[in-house]
């Protein structure tokens, strides 16, 4: 059919814009027919009703009416202008129409539950030794020692003895070299650091590097085996880290023996530990400072805290103030 104008008129026409398309009655259903109405544009009294077979997607189905629609035939003297709406921008609604609601937003909690807060790490602690060949470098290497990250608890400046040096390295006893590094390390004085930090026995081994200098200066150039190993003589490799925990702690105590080393209390055990431990020793001190009123109450608390000490023998307090 052709939909143009039967009448010819002096006057041009002034173009005018067809929707092809309106909005559905019913939101379209798979598997059931579709029927398309024509505009009351006064063209066709009749409604014109396009049927279409059972189609898998809706886009399927308006790009088959779209097809049948081009087919129609017309005049090249119209002048209609028409405007093809993509279904994709058209919204249909059921029977009743609603408004669109809009999605509701997740707001994140502004506070971490207790499960969810992260656990602080455990703090581990490696011995180090500047050996006697890179003692003239230990500015540079404890200053790479704080580049890292590394805490350096305590420092000891000592030359051992050679029993002193074969009961440390002892693990080594029968290498054919175990004579001269025991005559090496005890030729002159050396520094002992004990280093605390997370992962601090494999970060402070990764930064000595291999064990063997010309490893150390090809695939680590950057470790401190490298700048200051003597190549030559493997066991003149300028410093010495611990290499498990159990050997860490055996070292430490080896040079500092007053040392005690403690996993950190974190969490529920720190409670306790202070519910426990720390609370009631407090808490009789402040109550007795209170009834006394001290002049300095600080300086009495503090002195009287050093008598009681709970992991102390308490003697009685005439004989506690006696000097020795």
């Amino acid at each position: 059919m052709c939909d143009c104008s039967t009448k010819k008129n002096d006057k041009k026409e002034i173009p005018k814009t067809v929707t092809l398309f309106e909005k559905c009655r019913k939101p379209y259903r798979a598997g059931k027919n579709i029927e398309l109405y024509s505009t009351n544009d006064g063209l066709n009294d009749k409604k014109q009703e396009i049927q279409f077979l059972q189609k898998e997607s809706y886009d399927a189905v308006c790009c088959n009416s779209l097809q049948q629609l081009s087919l129609s035939e017309c005049s090249s003297d119209s002048t209609r202008l028409y405007k093809f709406v993509s279904p994709r921008t058209i919204k249909y609604y059921g029977d009743e129409e609603e408004e669109e609601k809009p999605l509701p937003f997740i707001y994140k909690p502004c506070m971490t539950l207790p499960d969810e807060v992260e656990k602080e790490p455990d703090i581990e602690h490696t011995l180090a030794i500047i050996k006697p060949e890179s003692m003239i470098y230990r500015r540079q290497i404890e200053q790479r020692i704080y580049e890292e990250g590394f805490e350096i608890c305590q420092t000891r400046w000592l030359q051992l003895t050679p029993e002193q040096a074969s009961d440390f390295y002892s693990d080594h006893y029968g290498q054919a070299w175990f004579a001269h590094l025991i005559a090496y390390i005890s030729s002159t004085p050396i520094i002992v650091f004990m280093l605390a930090k997370h992962h601090a026995i494999h970060d402070w081994r990764f930064i000595m590097g291999p064990m063997k200098i010309a490893e150390a200066r090809l695939y680590f150039p950057d470790s401190l085996r490298a700048k200051y190993g003597i190549r030559g003589e493997d066991f003149k490799n300028a410093v010495h880290g611990s290499s498990t925990r159990e050997n860490a702690e055996k070292e430490i105590h080896f040079f500092f023996p007053e040392t005690v080393i403690e996993p950190l209390l974190v969490g529920q055990s720190l409670i306790e530990y202070l519910w426990e431990t720390i609370n009631p020793i407090l808490t009789e001190g402040l109550t007795l400072c209170c009834k006394l009123k001290p002049a300095d109450p600080l300086l009495w608390l503090a002195h009287w805290l050093i008598l009681n000490n709970p992991n102390k023998p308490r003697l009685p307090e005439d004989l506690a103030l006696i000097p020795t």
